[in-house]
């Protein structure tokens, strides 16, 4: 969690928080910049942890932030802090739909129109820029002061929207999946009308067409179960409302509305054929429950009410018909007969009054132990206006009704409201942090929490095996005393295999054994005749042996050969020689020897060591230059010049 006062990213004053998902938690903030508020929506951590996630989260928002309309939760910015990501989106004052059909269950069918329509607008705005929203429902649309639908996460609802292992927030999210993400097929603009068809639904009747004990159930039931018509949940809904629906809900995505602007059309079409409005609108059933459930006696938006059936008036005595005034003539006759119609209008109004008061009234059936949409769907078909409103239990599962008032059996008026209380599950508690503790520390200590605490090995470079590396949800999540908590326990470093890395490059070696998770040890240089130098001759470890993770692997690499063949020099001029000698590495010295022969003089008699041979580079080549004169004893030299010139002459000619 993020106290408040904190900064976000130098930018974000931390005001409060807002809420707390499968993904991320949210902020209300300042931004400092520009001067207004903002919510900020922060990864939690082990979703920054993952490259691939957060690489499609940034492409998403990226997307989401090019779309600008009255109906989407625009986003401001993007950025990393502190070990994460965040975005910083429009703050929007009001509420989500799904609080709106909690509270007040099934809506009119012009309202849920104009909602559903405002939805639409949304999807259709972003479709034509090719972002899909993903995950729509009803939790992700809000309603603001003035009664305006509001979409928020467009393109960063993706990640995890069809992970069906796990509970919470994807419970909820498989209530509105299409048959395709079900099956973790492709997504198209088909699967968002889908899900507002769901959406539609839900307003008209009070639940979603679907429901099972979880999340993996429920999507088992968007793939092959047919949904049960809206109006025979709500007999109220004319059969075009329904003709809507279904096609929406229909399983292959073909056969739904080719487009939200197709979606609209139909709902517009449908809404001009409603009866007269009784007057209530979005911008009123956006305010919040107190202000117009607002108490016992209050009265919610009603539903249209049916005209008023006049009697008929009331007919003459028997035998008399009109014309036949003479038996009306007298006086004494006429007030008889007044009398006598009198008395029976009276007796026909009080007979009304108490057949009335009997059909107005309805036995509050017992939803007590059901679950919510259960309980909802129940009380409305016997009449009844449910309020639902929710408190934590301890010994009570999450979604089931506790108690109800009225009590179940009494006598109340149709339409009269009945307050049920659902349970919230455990009530929620901050993760604790136990990094760095013992794995039986940890879990004692999150057991004594009230978590249900299991271990997980996992391979860690840094923490101790056998200490705790991080938990799952991380430290700082709220979770419902209860919830499963896996312990992450360090195994120490991760075994890897050796790769193979003799015969390439000491650089392309090197970035091998680095990419696997080992380090480079020592690099020892020996001489190779075969090899390239820079070559690697062997390895050690050898290629596939396992290592623990950072462990080192020595190398040794080919380097030019220290010996090099002497050049063959005699025969060539003095100055010749010295320049091939020097351009093969050596040390060219030169010697006279005599000769009595004039044609050999200055060129190379002997070179020591001969040529053809190698010698160490760098070392010496004594050559010897013949000059005119008596021989002398083989091997015998007269004059030694050390001569290493710079720059190499052409030898002068002989004579």
């Amino acid at each position: 969690m993020v106290d408040p006062e904190t900064v976000i990213d130098g930018r974000y004053r931390v005001i409060s928080r807002l809420g707390s998902g499968g993904m991320a938690d949210v902020y209300l903030a300042e931004d400092q910049l520009l001067g207004r508020q903002v919510a900020v929506k922060l990864l939690h951590h082990h979703f920054a942890e993952d490259q691939e996630f957060v690489e499609r989260f940034r492409r998403e928002a990226s997307s989401a932030a090019r779309l600008s309309h009255p109906n989407i939760v625009g986003i401001f910015d993007r950025g990393e802090w502190n070990g994460t990501y965040y975005i910083a989106m429009e703050y929007v004052a009001g509420r989500s739909l799904k609080t709106l059909v909690r509270e007040a269950g099934a809506l009119d069918p012009s309202t849920a129109i104009d909602i559903v329509v405002q939805i639409l607008r949304a999807a259709r705005f972003a479709h034509k820029r090719g972002v899909i929203h993903r995950d729509l429902k009803p939790h992700n649309v809000l309603l603001d002061d003035e009664g305006r639908v509001r979409v928020t996460d467009f393109g960063i609802a993706r990640a995890g929207a069809s992970d069906m292992t796990l509970t919470g927030s994807i419970m909820g999210t498989a209530q509105y999946l299409s048959p395709e993400q079900a099956q973790g097929h492709a997504v198209s603009a088909a699967s968002d009308l889908y899900s507002v068809g769901v959406i539609l639904y839900e307003l008209l009747t009070g639940v979603v067409p679907f429901e099972g004990e979880t999340a993996v159930a429920i999507a088992f039931k968007q793939v092959s179960a047919e949904p049960t018509p809206p109006s025979v949940l709500n007999p109220a809904l004319p059969p075009g409302l329904d003709e809507i629906v279904l096609r929406a809900l229909a399983k292959n995505p073909a056969e739904r509305y080719g487009s939200a602007e197709d979606f609209i059309t139909a709902l517009l079409r449908e809404r001009q054929a409603l009866p007269a409005s009784t007057g209530v609108t979005v911008a009123s059933v956006a305010q919040t429950p107190e202000t117009w459930l607002g108490g016992a006696s209050a009265t919610p938006p009603a539903w249209p009410a049916a005209a008023a059936v006049a009697p008929a008036p009331f007919p003459p005595p028997a035998g008399v018909l009109p014309g036949d005034s003479e038996l009306l003539e007298h006086p004494r006759r006429r007030w008889l007969w007044w009398g006598l119609a009198a008395v029976v209008v009276a007796v026909v109004v009080a007979l009304a009054l108490v057949l009335s008061s009997s059909a107005g009234h309805v036995t509050v059936p017992n939803v007590t132990g059901q679950s919510e949409a259960a309980a909802l769907t129940t009380l409305k078909n016997a009449g009844l206006t449910p309020v639902a409103s929710m408190v934590s239990s301890t010994t009570v599962a999450s979604g089931v009704v506790l108690s109800e008032t009225p009590p179940r059996g009494s006598r109340v008026a149709r339409e009269s409201r009945v307050s049920i209380v659902v349970s919230s599950g455990r009530p929620a508690q901050a993760l604790e942090n136990v990094e760095g503790l013992s794995a039986e520390a940890a879990v004692k200590k999150l057991r004594k929490a009230g978590f249900k605490a299991s271990t997980q090995a996992t391979p860690s470079a840094t923490v101790p095996a056998g200490k705790v590396v991080s938990t799952n949800p991380t430290a700082g999540t709220e979770l419902g005393l209860g919830s499963p908590v896996t312990v992450l326990v360090s195994s120490g470093p991760a075994q890897v295999h050796v790769p193979g890395v003799t015969g390439q490059t000491r650089a392309a070696a090197e970035a091998a054994i680095t990419a696997a998770g080992l380090a480079v040890g020592t690099v020892t240089q020996q001489s190779s005749e075969s090899q390239t130098a820079g070559t690697v001759l062997s390895q050690s470890p050898a290629a596939g042996s396992s290592l623990r993770s950072g462990a080192s692997v020595n190398l040794t690499v080919a380097q030019t050969s220290s010996e090099v063949l002497v050049p063959r020099v005699v025969g060539q001029g003095e100055a010749q020689a010295a320049a091939a000698l020097g351009a093969a590495g050596f040390n060219p010295r030169t010697t006279t020897a005599a000769t009595p022969e004039a044609a050999l003089v200055g060129l190379v008699l002997d070179e020591i060591p001969a040529g053809g041979v190698k010698a160490p580079r760098g070392s010496s080549v004594t050559i010897a230059i013949g000059a005119l004169g008596a021989a002398t004893t083989p091997g015998e030299t007269t004059v030694t010049t050390p001569s290493t010139p710079a720059t190499p002459t052409p030898p002068s000619p002989a004579g």
